[in-house]
């Protein structure tokens, strides 16, 4: 026999032996004869209250099924190549089976360690975890790993409408530096708004921390999917899906081998991949996108000026024939077109054609690309491992 075996064929005996002791209490005052009403009613009260199903066999159903789980749980899933590669202090993890410490994303995040100076690994189970997660300030040096962006989820559906503004929306929020993650998709399954719809947007992922990395993870949407908020940000092999913005914020972020899905629909122009926020010169903040590619269907634009001094380039992308041929938008704000910084460079794909492009649109040499090509735009080498 094998260990599981044999635990097994124990726990089986021990069950029997609590129902030998127990079954003898309840014929014994079944067999009590008395001519007192009330007796009567506490033989038979004493012996239901013993195999009542909602005392005696929930509790044994509960007992022995978590104790079943754990035997058939597998270990090695737990066992993770970041460990070693980052140094990890504390592993954490998740499922929805029984065989992790939590049952919930929310709750392993909160008993991570504050202000860690070295990191915190959630390992997540696959599956649908359905919670708002939030990433305090004090959770820092916090890695999240899931089992393939294909296979592990955390949903939500909050809407700006719902949440008093589009940046609280999110159902996944980290305000904490030097946070990661691996592996893991987040999803706001809010319904796509109707053109026009006040209060419809609904975020994936807010990122409001500095030193933040994500690797083969998911974002997934409709209008402003991913919240690029502050801080610098790496994006390697990333998938991000959505219609309207749905790669917004005043973060300095470095997209590397991503896929930008669009899935907009109806008449005209009717997407953009970015709306970057920039306000003034003195922000050094700005999305760059580099070997990525952009697929998809609508007729949609690279990016839109939301703030004047917005700042996104694509560098070496692939575009699909869903790029509008004017390529850019300035917010409706001619006073804009001096002032944003949208380049391309070297990008392929009938998306790609800069004959037809606005010209306030920059095609960039070499020598312009270069500070945006690479990890140093986010002063990468002083914190991706």
């Amino acid at each position: 026999m094998n260990t599981k075996r044999i635990t097994l064929f124990w726990l089986f005996v021990t069950a029997i032996a609590l129902l030998s002791i127990i079954l003898p209490f309840g014929t014994k005052n079944s067999n009590i004869t008395t001519s007192s009403t009330s007796s009567q009613i506490f033989k038979i009260t004493s012996f239901k209250s013993v195999f009542d199903q909602s005392e005696f066999f929930p509790f044994i159903n509960q007992l022995f099924g978590r104790l079943y789980r754990r035997l058939n749980c597998d270990p090695t899933k737990w066992k993770s190549p970041l460990i070693a590669k980052y140094g990890v202090a504390v592993t954490l993890t998740v499922d929805q089976k029984g065989c992790g410490k939590f049952n919930s994303v929310q709750k392993a995040v909160d008993a991570a360690p504050d202000n860690a100076l070295k990191p915190t690994l959630i390992i997540l189970d696959a599956g649908t975890y359905k919670e708002k997660v939030n990433v305090k300030k004090t959770k820092s040096n916090l890695i999240i790993q899931g089992q393939g962006l294909g296979n592990t989820f955390i949903v939500w559906n909050d809407i700006a409408a719902k949440t008093n503004g589009t940046i609280f929306s999110y159902s996944v929020g980290v305000f904490a530096p030097k946070f990661m993650a691996h592996a893991v998709s987040f999803k706001n399954t809010a319904p796509l708004p109707s053109p026009g719809t006040v209060g419809g947007q609904g975020i994936a992922f807010r990122i409001a921390g500095d030193q933040a990395a994500f690797y083969s993870c998911g974002f997934y949407g409709f209008q402003d999917t991913l919240h690029a908020d502050v801080g610098r940000h790496y994006f390697k092999q990333c998938f991000i899906e959505g219609t309207i913005d749905f790669i917004f914020g005043n973060g300095r972020s470095l997209f590397e081998d991503c896929t930008i899905n669009s899935v907009a629909a109806g008449p005209g122009i009717n997407g953009a991949v970015a709306a970057h926020q920039r306000g003034s010169l003195q922000e050094k903040t700005g999305f760059s996108f580099v070997n990525c590619k952009i697929v998809g269907k609508g007729n949609i634009w690279l990016g839109r000026a939301w703030g004047i001094y917005s700042t996104t380039v694509y560098i070496k992308t692939s575009m699909a024939a869903i790029i509008a041929p004017e390529g850019w938008n300035d917010w409706k704000d001619p006073t804009r077109d001096q002032k944003v910084f949208f380049g391309e460079h070297l990008c392929t794909g009938p998306g790609a054609n800069f004959k037809g492009r606005v010209k306030f649109a920059k095609n960039l040499s070499a020598t312009d690309a270069a500070p945006y090509m690479g990890i140093a735009y986010i002063d990468g080498k002083d914190w991706i491992h």
